[in-house]
Formats: C-alpha cells, structure tokens, sequence
C-alpha cells in the first residue's frame, strides 16, 4: 500500500512540473523581456502565422499571483488571434513582498511599490507597433481579476494608446476613478459575476478584503457611460447554453446615436470569479496548461471570443 501510494505520488508530481513547464510551448509563442527602470520584464508574445503588417494588438494580463504563460493557455485567445490575425502580447508582472505576481495598480498593500506597470506597458506596446507594423490605432486591452483592473487603469492614463479595454472580473479602484481622465472615449467590455468572491461585485468601499476602498461594478459601468455621454440602449438575456452550470447572462449595451464609443456588461448571475468559456479550449494533449486551469462556473460563452467580437468594432 505504501508502495503504491509512494509511485502515484511521484506520478503526479512528476505530471505537474510537465504541466507548469508546458505553458509558453504553443507553436509561435515567444517569451521575451525588455529591460524597464532596471528591471528585466519578461512577456509572451503570440505572432499568429502570416501576421500583416497594420494589424491590431491585443494586451492580455494575468491576474494576481497568476502568470502570462497561464492566462496564455487557459484564455484560448491564441486560437482567435490565429483565425483573425492580430497580435497577442502576454506581459509578465513583477513579485511584490507576499512572493505573488503582480501589476501595480494601486492595492493599498503594494502602497510603498515602485514598480511602473503604467509605463511598462506603454513602452511594450510602443515597441511591438514599431517592430511588426502594428496599427497604431487598434491596440487593445483585457485582462483577468488584477489583469482587468489594469485593463481600467491603461483606460484612465493610457488613452493616447489604448483603443478599448475589456476587463474581467475587473475593478477600479477609489482612488482611480477619482483621478481618471481619459484624453478621448473609451469603450469599455466589462465580464463579471455577481458572486465574484474576490473583486466583489457589490464593492468593498468600507476595506473588508485589504485591497483598498473600490466600488460596485455598476457604479464604475455608470462611471464610464458618463464619461462617453451614453445612454442604456437594451438589456437582454443570452441562451443559457448550458443549463448545468446553474448560471445565466445578462448582457447591457450602452451606446450613442452620435458615438461609436459603446459600453458593454455582462452580468454572469451566480457566476464567480473565473473567466467563462463554453469548455476547455484545448485539449490535455494541445496544451496541458489549459487543460490544467481552465475552470468555469459560466459556460455559455466563450469570453476570448466576445472580447474580440467587441474589439473588432474598434479594429475595421
């Protein structure tokens, strides 16, 4: 008995190494690092096979303690940057004091942080449009948990650069929404639960969880609507695909008879704090990683698909 349970252990234990070090092997992925304020930042990026020049880019963030070879494999964004041709760039945060990966957007424990994600990503992003003849006008932002709120942050102090965001299970924190002042409209794509444990859904204004003061989430999509001078223009349920998943979407547009600049949320009711995929988008064998992570307690949508679907308003 001992025996047994002795080489089931070394089994699983030698499958997990193989799984955690097959993450940046998917064909045309390349990890790669630029030297920002004198520190090495590393990132994954995805060049799709006969990538044009002028295509669009799309920035995908990690969330806390999370990485950019593992939002690489879950997402499934590679498949749509494959089918639509656009460049996928995976930036890598920095270990702040609790040993987690990070993108420093204004916690109240990375407070004493001197770590400049804003300026880091502005400088990738400047790179990458020069080295392969990027449009510089559709170049986008998503991201997951800390990665969404980063997505918000570029659309506060980024707008000379970013054409739209699109975070999930994102927030703003109070301190940035007091101090956001985009240049121009921004679209915004907002995925998120409502029984999000971990960026609330409802806020944590009063500092429960220690991440800092922040809002709602309705109260940040008002924030926005209000800033592109929107109205609410139909709210709807989608198909609820998979009735197993006891979970549903509601879908609110925004938009304006004299802007472009639309505002969309998706309300996963009952849904928590993941990134919601019809299934795995690959199989144990394509990409063990994804295999490994993907979880969902929403599976009517495919969250890649729908975050290109809107982008690409923005990229014709």
């Amino acid at each position: 008995m001992k025996r047994a349970f002795v080489v089931s252990f070394v089994i699983v234990f030698v499958l997990s190494l193989w799984i955690l070090n097959s993450g940046s092997n998917q064909p045309n992925s390349l990890k790669q690092s630029l030297l920002h304020n004198g520190i090495e930042r590393d990132y994954v990026l995805y060049v799709p096979e006969g990538l044009p020049e002028n295509a669009p880019l799309v920035v995908v963030a990690h969330g806390y303690t999370s990485s950019a070879e593992i939002i690489m494999a879950y997402s499934g964004m590679n498949k749509i940057a494959d089918e639509e041709k656009f460049l996928v760039v995976y930036p890598q945060g920095t270990t702040d004091l609790r040993g987690n990966n990070f993108f420093n957007v204004g916690y109240s424990f990375h407070a004493s942080s001197k770590v400049d994600d804003l300026d880091f990503i502005k400088t990738l992003v400047t790179n990458l449009i020069e080295e392969y003849k990027i449009n510089s006008d559709h170049v986008f932002a998503t991201g997951m948990s800390n990665g969404g709120d980063l997505s918000y942050f570029l659309a506060c102090y980024a707008s000379d650069i970013f054409t739209a965001v699109a975070p999930i299970a994102g927030t703003m924190m109070q301190t940035t929404i007091e101090n956001c002042s985009p240049n121009k409209p921004m679209p915004i794509f907002e995925i998120h639960g409502d029984a999000d444990d971990v960026t609330l859904f409802d806020g944590d204004m009063a500092d429960k969880d220690g991440w800092g003061p922040y809002p709602d989430n309705q109260t940040i999509i008002d924030f926005w609507v209000k800033q592109n001078n929107l109205e609410l223009y139909d709210a709807y349920k989608f198909s609820d695909i998979n009735p197993n998943d006891d979970s549903s979407i509601t879908f609110h547009k925004y938009w304006s008879k004299v802007s472009a600049n639309e505002v969309w949320f998706y309300v996963i009711e009952n849904g928590e704090h993941d990134w919601p995929l019809l299934k795995s988008p690959f199989t144990f064998w394509e990409s063990p990683l994804g295999w490994w992570y993907f979880s969902s307690s929403n599976m009517d949508i495919d969250t890649s698909a729908e975050i290109w679907n809107f982008f690409k308003k923005y990229s014709d």
